[in-house]
């Protein structure tokens, strides 16, 4: 099924004759996947090593952050490449100069959306990873 294009299915031993004599309950309803329940609202990012799920309450955190470190490392490759900063200065808390060249850098790239000084302290005053 993975030549199939545009075809996505994750199937771990069934056969669609256990559904002969079904009748459907209803739609946007509690259901489980494997060992998890997943709620109506619930993120399920898929990809053919596996599967994540993201409570409904935590998607915009988990999107906004992951949008974060993507931009992070795209510039962090880049002003490490070009020798401006090192990767520890990188991988640690920023300094002024290095959130200013960031934001400078973000106005480069449109494409990679904007972010105000303050959305980027808030970022980074609660960095985890």
């Amino acid at each position: 099924m993975k030549n199939i294009k545009g075809f996505n299915a994750f199937v771990r031993d069934f056969h669609p004759s256990f559904l002969e004599e079904m009748v459907l309950m209803g739609l946007n309803s509690a259901i489980r996947i494997g060992t998890v329940m997943v709620l109506p609202g619930d993120l399920v990012i898929a990809q053919r090593e596996g599967v994540l799920f993201v409570p409904a309450h935590m998607a915009e955190q988990v999107v906004s952050t992951a949008e974060f470190v993507i931009r992070k490392d795209q510039f962090g490759f880049e002003v490490v490449r070009n020798g401006r900063y090192t990767t520890g200065q990188i991988d640690s808390q920023w300094t002024d100069e290095i959130k200013v060249d960031f934001l400078k850098w973000l106005e480069q790239h449109p494409e990679l959306g904007k972010m105000t000084r303050a959305e980027l302290d808030k970022m980074m005053s609660k960095r985890t990873w």
